[in-house]
């Protein structure tokens, strides 16, 4: 909603939001992951759930204020608060499913966070699209309050479904230490030692480096076929919105029904040759997107390939990540790839800023991404037995 009411405001809020979300989890993941590990995970669920309340109803008003710096602050509450989320969701799957089940689970974990991420995306985009077009052309501050209001009353729903988790006791017994707050490389170690938590983690990083790459780049080619000649210019910003949403909605819909299929193909067994079939199709997709005309129906398919393949691709390499950590490290564990994942996020945003800098055409960025990711789809490859 930030990025659509950036849209309307004609600024490119896309780049510092997205380096925002990812920065908690850079300057904090060690503290996560000891949280996770020494506490309840449940209870430490439920109050991150509690504060997501809280922070949605604080944007809700700042939006309602037209005070974009109070939006942005409470958002600002709302990535740290996701970064304390994530290693006590993940850590919690193996507690619930055990091994047996945790690559269907942990597939079906990562497929509806994937899609509630999208969707958000593609909704936000689109709200704000309709309700401008409604409303006129002065309601930007308005077609995303009241989006914003409406997620606040679903996290609510959400907080009283979390009080149904069951409780498990943690297995750490490690007291807090200030060293926490910078125990980044000991947690990095600690990942990179074990061969098959550093190579799924490896091929989990390049997911989100490339997710973030071809979301920014979606935003510029839809910027790029409707330029916006003058902030008057209300019909554009729409026409911007519109096509941002369709194309975020053809990803989307190829990653879930990708990362349904890899999550039933992992039911029992985690298979590692889907991580290197997915790894392929990642290639053959952006390499289809480097030449394919933009807004064709091939290009509209080319796009729900690469998602698809790219879905199935982070399936087996999450549920291994997840299964091989030691119970009393998986917060840690967990906490480690986080830190891994937004480095390469906040490197998508500037690899993707770079390119456009220098005058590359999405096109050609989309080659740039075809040839990275036929480098990692060979070393998923080849470390397919140190995977297994």
């Amino acid at each position: 909603m930030l990025i659509a009411l950036g849209i309307w405001m004609m600024k490119e809020l896309q780049y510092p939001l997205s380096v925002l979300i990812v920065l908690p989890f850079v300057l904090f993941s060690p503290l996560a992951g000891w949280l996770a590990d020494r506490y309840c995970k449940t209870r430490l669920l439920q109050a991150m759930v509690l504060l997501q309340v809280i922070v949605l109803a604080g944007m809700t008003v700042g939006l309602f204020l037209h005070n974009l710096w109070i939006a942005i602050g409470f958002f600002t509450v709302f990535c740290v608060q996701a970064m304390f989320f994530s290693p006590a969701k993940k850590g919690l799957v193996k507690d619930i499913v055990g091994s047996e089940n945790i690559g269907f689970a942990s597939g079906i974990l990562e497929i509806t966070s994937m899609l509630a991420l999208l969707l958000g995306q593609i909704g936000a985009l689109y709200i704000v699209y309709s309700l401008l077009r409604q409303w006129g052309p002065e309601a930007g501050y308005e077609a995303a309050a009241w989006p914003c209001a409406v997620c606040m009353c679903g996290a609510i729903v959400v907080l009283l479904l979390s009080f149904t988790i069951p409780r498990f006791e943690p297995e750490s017994t490690r007291p807090f230490s200030i060293s926490l707050l910078w125990e980044h490389f000991a947690q990095l170690r600690m990942l990179w030692r074990v061969p098959v938590l550093r190579n799924s983690e490896i091929g989990i990083g390049y997911f989100w480096f490339i997710a973030g790459t071809m979301m920014l780049i979606a935003l510029q080619m839809a910027a790029e076929a409707h330029p916006v000649e003058s902030t008057g210019d209300f019909m554009q910003v729409l026409a911007q919105q519109k096509d941002s949403a369709l194309l975020i909605a053809w990803i989307s819909g190829g990653s879930i029904l990708g990362g349904v299929l890899a999550s039933v193909i992992c039911a029992g067994r985690i298979r590692t040759w889907v991580a290197t079939a997915g790894g392929v199709g990642m290639t053959v997709g952006c390499a289809l997107l480097a030449l394919v005309p933009y807004g064709t129906p091939l290009f509209f398919a080319t796009l729900s390939l690469t998602g698809f393949m790219a879905a199935g691709y982070l399936v087996p390499l999450n549920a291994l990540l997840q299964d091989r950590a030691d119970n009393d490290k998986r917060g840690d564990v967990i906490a480690a790839g986080n830190l891994v994942d937004c480095f390469l996020g906040i490197m998508s945003v500037a690899v993707q800023a770079g390119m456009k800098a220098v005058g590359l055409s999405p096109q050609l960025q989309c080659g740039v991404l075809a040839i990275t990711s036929a480098a990692v789809a060979v070393f998923i490859s080849r470390n397919t037995r140190s995977l297994a």
